[in-house]
């Protein structure tokens, strides 16, 4: 099955991680919530289906482009 990847649009700090390795997920579903500059900004994923792997965890900072999650369509 092909893995979709959910990239950081933005560098920032992870404030919440919405998922777990294993849950199914739904397109349009935030996966991860990360602040920068003051605005915090959920990052969805465009593909339905399960949680491969979690890149991070809260508190981690992250860089544009940093994978966050995988997902298994």
């Amino acid at each position: 099955m092909p893995s979709t990847d959910v990239v950081a649009p933005t560098a920032g700090l992870v404030v919440q991680v919405n998922v777990t390795e294993g849950q199914s997920v739904q397109a349009g579903e935030a996966v991860v919530v990360v602040q920068s500059m003051k605005t915090e900004i959920s990052i969805t994923t465009d593909v339905a289906g399960k949680v491969n792997k979690v890149h991070v965890k809260k508190d981690d900072e992250v860089n544009i482009g940093q994978v966050l999650v995988e997902i298994e369509s």
